[in-house]
């Protein structure tokens, strides 16, 4: 398990920094930008994301699975050359449909930006096929690089981009060079990797195509629900309510969901590469499942319950009174945030046990559930009863996906229940000060230091009752 943990701190720690970047530069685009720019990018950033992940039909995921590594290269190859056609259909459908998809989405402003999808679905989706094959040579070291250069590049363009014009244009540009710098450092670290594509054959491609034929046929399928699920607030929120609407929920989902989805996603990487290939040598994933969702829970839980006591006063105090209603959101949305960051990197489990018809049935089946319960909350209610609504089929659905997970990996679903209710009792008890400090209403500068005091506590807590997490930290921090 030594190796797993140092590739879990090494991503982590990316992750870190990465977001360090983001909560200190965000508030200035926050309060730059203003809500209805953030509502623009936040739909821009939801059509792109949905092309971006179907863009090679999912046979990124099979990259990790074959034993050769000229295999794993043909499949890459394959990979970069769907994506690069994705990106050129998406383009003429830009150029085709562009003004119509604005009406369709009671935005119309958002047509003078689509001409720019094809240039981030591309690089967007190159971004995943490097990560994955980077992950199968473990270089997580170079994908944490990359993580922290696409943050903090993206984020100071964007700045740099309001000196010129204050607009959605100014927060794409951004997310544009924050990939493009993310892809050439993994690029650079590929040339090491240059010598097992001299056997590359379409002939191969297409045998390997047929091999993994079941990532396009449910995989596909089902990241594309997933993607559109994830997406559709944005969507119905626009169609609803309005752009400035979809703003606040951008900052809330960018704030809150940003970090720990990207912490989520750095262990589900190396989860996914140690699941797979303990599955090849003994076909048991009991005890990395078991280790990897113990670990979610401990992370995971203290944030949120401190987002659910302070995130209304923190929202408005980082990113100006009129932020304030994203906070509302957050916590709405925490419940739901919460078993998103705990099963999501068990996801990749529906590949590595060759589970993806159930994934595809879960995907579809919470994507129904969520345009229904948004179109119920638009029709009948305002954003907050919508979201409410959003978030409770989430927890439903996640929920359910979180016990699946464990069963089929063998792992009791008593013991991970024990997990849970020990870790959250452990996070209540820490945060109490926090707690207290809050309803006594005293000074913010009061109750920021209780909150830093009560966090070191409790990760030091996590820490020290984890043997192996602890000493590859300290090996980490010595090498």
């Amino acid at each position: 398990m030594s190796n797993f943990h140092m590739n879990v701190v090494k991503l982590v720690s990316g992750s870190v920094i990465a977001q360090v970047f983001s909560f200190l530069l965000i508030p200035i685009i926050a309060r730059i930008y203003g809500p209805e720019n953030f509502g623009i990018l936040q739909l821009f950033t939801s059509i792109s994301g949905i092309i971006a992940v179907i863009s090679c039909f999912s046979y990124q995921f099979s990259i990790m699975l074959p034993k050769k590594e000229e295999d794993s290269a043909n499949i890459f190859v394959l990979c970069v050359a769907l994506t690069a056609i994705t990106s050129v259909i998406c383009g003429f459908m830009s150029i085709l449909f562009g003004d119509h998809i604005g009406r369709v989405l009671n935005t119309p402003q958002i047509s003078n930006y689509l001409i720019l999808l094809p240039i981030i679905v591309f690089l967007n989706g190159i971004f995943f096929v490097m990560n994955y094959w980077l992950s199968r040579r473990l270089k997580f070291g170079i994908i944490s690089v990359s993580n922290v250069s696409n943050s903090a590049i993206s984020k100071l363009a964007q700045i740099y981009s309001s000196f010129v014009i204050i607009s959605p244009a100014g927060l794409i540009s951004g997310l544009i060079g924050g990939y493009v710098i993310a892809n050439l450092v993994m690029l650079r670290e590929m040339k090491k990797d240059q010598f097992l594509f001299r056997h590359i054959s379409i002939q191969r491609m297409r045998e390997l195509a047929i091999r993994y034929k079941e990532f396009p046929l449910y995989s596909s399928w089902s990241i594309v629900a997933n993607a559109i699920s994830i997406q559709v607030p944005s969507f119905m929120l626009a169609f609803f309510y309005s752009t400035t609407i979809v703003g606040y929920y951008s900052l809330a989902n960018m704030a809150v969901n940003l970090p720990m989805g990207l912490m989520g996603s750095a262990i589900g990487q190396v989860f996914f590469q140690k699941a797979s290939e303990q599955k090849n040598q003994s076909g048991i994933v009991k005890d990395i499942v078991s280790d990897t969702h113990k670990k979610l829970i401990s992370i995971g839980i203290f944030p949120m319950i401190l987002l659910m006591i302070l995130s209304e006063k923190i929202f408005g105090l980082i990113f100006g009174a009129e932020w304030s209603i994203s906070g509302i959101y957050v916590k709405i949305l925490v419940p739901w945030l919460f078993l998103v960051f705990i099963s999501s990197p068990l996801s990749t489990l529906f590949s590595v046990l060759e589970k993806q018809e159930v994934g595809l049935f879960f995907n579809l089946t919470l994507l129904i559930s969520r345009i229904f319960a948004l179109y119920i909350g638009g029709y009948y209610g305002g954003p907050v009863f919508a979201m409410t609504l959003f978030s409770a089929t989430g927890i439903v659905f996640w929920g359910w996906m979180n016990m699946y997970l464990l069963k089929i990996s063998n792992v009791e679903l008593k013991e991970s229940f024990y997990v849970l209710i020990k870790y959250l009792l452990m996070a209540f008890i820490v945060s109490l000060p926090v707690i207290l400090t809050n309803y006594l209403e005293l000074p913010i500068s009061i109750l920021l230091t209780v909150t830093g005091i009560s966090t070191t506590f409790y990760y030091l807590i996590i820490i020290y009752e984890d043997a192996n997490l602890r000493n590859e930290l300290f090996n980490f921090m010595r090498g």
